[in-house]
């Protein structure tokens, strides 16, 4: 009878078992499990006992199960569809199981597969979203870090130079550069830190502009010279004089990188030689390539740690003596890699380190006739057409507020009007005429690019042309970029000493 049916249901991974209506077995082929004549269909099983009610019927009936876990005696495990059939003419149940455990292992391992890849793409997404929140948190941190930690020190800044100028004894001179000195320390770190973060969020960017790269180079000279007969080393500088005068590139940046490098030097020695060195590799298509290198005699690198020197934060020497930020060198690299160039790291522990840059400029070919652009002078002023100008300062740090108060009045060419909340901002430019306008960006109640938006759309005289300069420690490209959309003229960043303030408000009135 079982090859009968064999015959109508073949597939060589199926068995096929009879039944009475007690549920004794009557016969089985055996295919899948070893059953005997009259044993109980559900000691293959649980699952058969509750089917009883299947093997008492007098109709046809056709009922199928799938997915069903089957075990047979030697511990092997199937995962079987099975189906019960019944006849209206009293012959026994037939019982068909089929063995789809690989088409099943199959399905369930794509389903696993697509399953795990929605999880992993929901994860993904979670931990975007993590990043994003973390990294707006952090950018939002060092935004309001930097905001109240540059106006006190825009205060210290501004008041020493103030100070410089009456009449102080030499001792008071003394304690006035180490103010002066400690304040730009400060101010160093905060940049570190601001610098820092911009490059890893892929938002700062290099300018071209046109410079004196032989005097780039003659200012570094005179100002670590100073420095080597302080510490008592000795400083030289190897310059290659055939390199072109003139570049084209980032000056402040190519600036940070050789200072970052010659400070790193000149605090690890404290005996011998820092030697920084600039030579010409190769010229080709308006482009030189430049060897350029800082070597010390000071502590030196572990082997060990070379390759961690890069890395934000990392002092590999802890002791007070050695203090920073930690950020110099990370810095470097990443200003460096910014401007296509490459950076290494030469090393012997107790013997001396230096570090070599391979970089490329730009430079105009017409060395001789090369004109810089013309930057006004504090001292020709006089030149200006009006004896009085009237500035409005938007501001509310009286700190800032203050520092900008003596430095205008010590020129005696302003009427100063303050004002400490963005509300009132618009109120006194439509009653009054303004010849300059100093906002703070972060103002109460109105940002100060909003308010200059504001202004720029007044219908009053002189709205549309008076200058208006940001007051900010917040620099990211974004940033430049909206305060120029708004209207603002030029940026004068946080902290300003009294030369940067009047340079930049000199240069904007007529």
């Amino acid at each position: 009878m079982l090859e009968t049916y064999r015959a109508t249901y073949f597939h060589p991974r199926t068995q096929f078992i009879t039944i009475d209506t007690e549920g004794k077995i009557l016969e089985s082929d055996d295919v899948l499990f070893s059953l005997k004549k009259g044993d109980e269909i559900g000691n293959l099983s649980a699952f058969f006992e509750g089917l009883a009610t299947f093997f008492d019927t007098a109709e046809d009936n056709d009922i199928k199960f799938t997915c069903i876990h089957l075990e047979n005696k030697d511990k092997q495990e199937f995962t079987c569809d099975i189906e019960f059939k019944t006849f209206a003419n009293k012959q026994p149940t037939l019982i068909i199981i089929h063995d789809f455990s690989d088409h099943y292992q199959y399905y369930q391992e794509v389903a696993q597969s697509r399953n795990e890849s929605v999880i992993n793409s929901q994860v993904l997404e979670l931990q975007n979203k993590y990043l994003k929140e973390k990294e707006d948190f952090k950018n939002t941190f060092i935004a309001n870090f930097s905001h109240e930690l540059r106006n006190p020190l825009t205060g210290v800044t501004a008041f020493c130079s103030v100070l410089q100028k009456t009449d102080l004894s030499t001792e008071q001179q003394d304690y006035v550069e180490v103010i002066k000195s400690s304040g730009d320390h400060l101010r160093n770190m905060i940049g570190d830190i601001l610098e820092m973060s911009k490059i890893e969020v892929g938002k700062l960017t290099i300018e071209e502009e046109l410079f004196n790269f032989h005097e780039l180079v003659e200012m570094l000279e005179f100002t670590y010279s100073v420095k080597a007969r302080q510490k008592n080393i000795e400083f030289e500088v190897d310059f290659d004089e055939k390199i072109p005068r003139y570049f084209e590139g980032d000056k402040t940046r190519i600036k940070q990188v050789f200072e970052n490098l010659l400070e790193n030097a000149f605090k690890f020695t404290t005996t011998g030689k820092v030697t920084f060195t600039v030579k010409e590799n190769q010229r080709r298509a308006r482009k030189v390539n430049l060897n350029v290198s800082v070597k010390d005699t000071g502590i030196g690198i572990p082997t060990e740690k070379l390759a961690l020197i890069f890395n934000s934060f990392t002092q590999l020497n802890n002791t007070q003596k050695y203090s920073g930020t930690g950020l110099g060198l990370s810095i470097v690299k990443g200003l460096v890699a910014l401007m296509d160039g490459k950076i290494v790291v030469e090393s012997e522990e107790g013997i001396g380190s230096t570090f070599k840059i391979n970089i490329n400029f730009k430079y105009p070919i017409n060395q001789e006739n090369t004109s810089l652009e013309d930057k006004l002078d504090i001292e020709h002023k006089n030149s200006l057409s009006k004896k009085k100008y009237n500035v409005l300062l938007a501001e509310d740090s009286e700190l800032a507020q203050m520092a900008v108060l003596k430095i205008l009045a010590q020129e005696g060419h302003f009427f100063l009007d303050i004002i400490s909340n963005g509300e009132d901002v618009i109120e006194s430019v439509i009653h009054n005429e303004y010849d300059l306008i100093l906002m703070d960006i972060r103002m109460p109640g109105t940002n100060g690019d909003e308010l200059t938006k504001m202004i720029r759309s007044l219908p009053v005289q002189n709205c549309k042309t008076i200058p208006i300069l940001a007051i900010t420690a917040n620099l990211y490209d974004d940033d430049k970029k909206r305060y120029k959309k708004m209207g603002m003229n030029d940026i004068i960043e946080k902290p300003f000493d009294e030369t940067t303030l009047l340079r930049k408000i000199y240069k904007h009135l007529k």
